[in-house]
């Protein structure tokens, strides 16, 4: 549960303070961005976590097991965190990474590094339904609040990060540009292994059979679940729960009627104008 005088509003989107303090943040819109960086962007709980896994093992496929030994956050460092315990600010640590640098983000693009829009990197973008971000957001507990209030909140876009509807519309809006991959989280529990196929074929590193069974293997929910270094449990300890159910539809056990007619008011015409539509 986060203390509610550590939130705080940058430039319109709500941050905890301590974990994206306004310098870093600050920082990051005047981030360097190289060509052959890769970026993984998503709202928060929408499956970035799963994507780095994928994504790393894949960039690190000539030796598996030595790419597992380093902890996820590492692997691919989320772009606007600062561990104010261990003094590290991420952004500094990726400036001084070799290429090609593997970078996490969930910031909205306004608030990007700007450079990515003209010197267009890889970007991995997934995107999720919204009622189910909503409650594995709500049980992340990077919030002060019970449960109505989350929903409000959300559904006005007053949650850490923002508006989960902002985030994702941009990304949609291009995602057929050369230097995007567009995921659907729901797409890929239903075919995990064609979209490792997808990841390592944009990211120009096709994988043999017997590698791409593995990768699979390894960056399913159950195998992740109880990998200390890709479920974040070596860093945050034991009680971490960033891989929680990694269900599609768990919505439903959760919602009312009512609650789910609410999201669905909130955001239907809004999808519907720019085309997108979920699988619920």
């Amino acid at each position: 549960m986060v203390d509610p005088g550590r939130l705080y509003h940058y430039e319109g989107v709500l941050f905890c303070k301590n974990l994206f303090p306004s310098s870093s943040l600050d920082a990051v819109k005047k981030f360097t961005v190289r060509k052959d960086d890769v970026y993984i962007v998503t709202y928060p709980k929408s499956g970035s976590t799963w994507t780095q896994e994928i994504t790393s093992l894949i960039r690190g496929s000539d030796d598996l097991e030595e790419t597992d030994k380093l902890p996820l956050r590492m692997r691919i460092p989320l772009l606007e965190f600062v561990d104010l315990e261990r003094k590290l600010r991420f952004y500094k640590l990726l400036e001084s990474v070799a290429s090609p640098r593997y970078i996490k983000s969930h910031l909205p693009k306004r608030l990007l590094p700007q450079g990515m829009f003209h010197i267009k990197p890889k970007v991995i973008y997934v995107a999720r339904n919204p009622k189910d971000v909503l409650i594995s957001y709500y049980e992340f507990k990077l919030h002060p609040w019970g449960w109505e209030e989350f929903f409000n909140n959300f559904l006005k876009g007053n949650v850490v990060h923002g508006c989960w509807f902002e985030n994702v519309t941009y990304w949609w809006q291009h995602r057929n540009d050369d230097n995007v991959l567009f995921l659907f989280y729901e797409d890929m529990k239903y075919d995990l292994k064609g979209s490792v196929r997808k990841i390592s074929n944009f990211l120009d590193k096709p994988l043999d059979e017997n590698t791409l069974d593995e990768i699979t293997r390894r960056s399913s929910f159950d195998v992740m679940k109880h990998n200390k270094n890709a479920n974040f449990r070596v860093t945050f300890g034991e009680k971490a729960e960033l891989l929680r159910i990694g269900k599609t539809g768990a919505w439903r056990n959760r919602l009312t009627p009512v609650e789910s007619q609410a999201i669905d008011e909130t955001f239907n015409a809004r999808l519907a104008k720019i085309g997108l539509k979920f699988e619920y």
